[in-house]
């Protein structure tokens, strides 16, 4: 009896990506549910190099308030450090508690070094008074945020589904440079962000080839794959607080990642009488 050798595909699944995203530290879209697109940032000084964080609520300048007194009443029943707000008058002074707000930019250096003097409440000096609110300075992820990063887009070949043993191209493309320009709360932020290098990974684990972006995949069922956008950013900071302004910020990276399912099919073969 003559026997036909025939090959069979296993399952099939389609999907669409999304090419296009903008996010605040985390955020997702998708179509139909198949591609997120999520945002880390990782301010400077945080970690190894080319390790991950997320600093997107960190601001760029950091705050530190303290006196320099004994916060304990004095044996007159009043704290020391009593400073004059201004406002008063010789004859009816207003006294306060003297604060000291310090600021350092991300590398470290002070930025901003000033004392402010907070009223006491109700006049009662024998009790320090809330300190004074810092600056409120745009933080890195608000910063990334309005450069609008592109998501990577993920180009796969075959492209509606992949099949065990054979290869799968993985490619995406964007543009190499994004320009950062925001007004935030009285501060202004201008800039450029530079694309460092692309990142691909299947279920997790990076792909040792990703320059070529060939993958070979082993098993049948839906695998996720991740191509993730590495950016790196200086931008100029003015405003309250910095009358000579932070001519070069270093902004640390942001590591953009576009995700996806892909199905992959099993060729077997099978005995037809």
């Amino acid at each position: 009896m003559r026997r036909l050798l025939t090959f069979v595909v296993i399952g099939f699944a389609a999907w669409t990506p999304t090419a296009h995203a903008e996010v605040d530290g985390h955020g997702s879209v998708g179509h139909r549910g198949d591609v997120s697109v999520g945002i880390v940032v990782t301010g400077p000084g945080s970690g190894a190099s080319g390790g991950s964080g997320d600093d997107a609520a960190r601001p760029i300048v950091h705050y530190v308030v303290s006196w320099s007194v004994d916060p304990t009443p004095a044996q007159t029943g009043s704290l020391d450090g009593l400073c004059a707000v201004p406002g008063g008058t010789a004859q009816q002074p207003i006294f306060g508690f003297l604060y000291h707000l310090v600021g350092t930019d991300p590398s470290g250096a002070i930025v901003d070094d000033r004392f402010e003097c907070v009223a006491f409440t109700s006049g009662d000096t024998a009790q320090r008074p809330l300190p004074p609110p810092v600056p409120a300075v745009p933080t890195f992820g608000e910063a990334w945020n309005r450069a609008q990063l592109p998501a990577p887009t993920i180009t796969l070949d075959p492209a509606t589904r992949g099949i065990t043993g054979l290869d799968t191209r993985i490619s995406t493309e964007g543009p190499a440079t994004v320009t950062i320009a925001a007004t935030i709360r009285g501060y202004t932020i201008t800039g450029t962000a530079t694309r460092d290098h692309y990142e691909i990974s299947v279920d997790g684990q990076p792909v040792a080839n990703a320059g070529t972006g060939h993958y070979t995949f082993e098993t049948k069922g839906d695998h996720t794959i991740a191509v993730s956008a590495i950016w790196r950013g200086t931008a100029a900071l003015t405003g309250p607080g910095l009358p000579g302004g932070l001519p070069a910020v270093d902004l640390g990276r942001a590591a953009i990642t576009s995700t996806l399912t892909y199905p992959v099919n099993e060729i077997r073969s099978v005995l037809q009488p």
